[in-house]
């Protein structure tokens, strides 16, 4: 069961489960996942795909924090941060698997692209088509990311990946 609150008090306990309660709280019945987590993603690439205009956002950048899906939740003023840690946490191994592991290849690409752009932007190289282009292999991940928690499978998601970086 999970109780629902209104101010200091449980209004109602309803069963989390219900696709209609998931469906309320943003997070996709089928999955058990919220595409809020991608979030943690979105705006650290946008900053990204700004490096070659504004080479100082990579202070910002320098900063940015890796978050599993759980650490992310119990951060965030998502509403129904802890339905969606407990849909999560019963969520189908056969899709929370590859979406923790896609969602690690993202943070991993993601702090390689963040060091190799610092690297350019220092001894300053031209980084317009490196940015470009990890911009590109990073939005696509996180579409395969969305994907996945809509119910589409990650087959082939890390073979797309290196095929940009090829």
């Amino acid at each position: 069961m999970f109780d629902v609150h209104d101010g200091s008090e449980t209004v109602v306990e309803l069963a989390w489960w219900d696709p209609d309660v998931l469906t309320e709280a943003n997070i996709m019945p089928a999955t058990g996942l919220a595409t809020d987590y991608l979030n943690v993603f979105n705006e650290a690439v946008m900053l990204f795909g700004l490096l070659s205009d504004m080479p100082d956002m990579i202070e910002e950048l320098r900063n940015w924090e890796p978050l599993t899906y759980e650490q992310h939740f119990a951060r965030s003023g998502f509403q129904a941060k802890d339905l969606a840690i407990l849909a999560y946490q019963n969520a189908d191994p056969a899709i929370k698997g590859p979406f923790d592991a896609l969602s690690q290849e993202t943070c991993d690409l993601l702090l390689q692209a963040i060091t190799q752009a610092e690297g350019l932007i220092q001894k300053g190289a031209p980084v317009d088509d490196f940015i470009a282009e990890t911009t590109m292999a990073l939005q696509s991940s996180i579409m395969m990311l969305d994907g996945m928690v809509h119910g589409g499978a990650a087959g082939g998601a890390q073979d797309d990946i290196d095929a940009l970086f090829d």
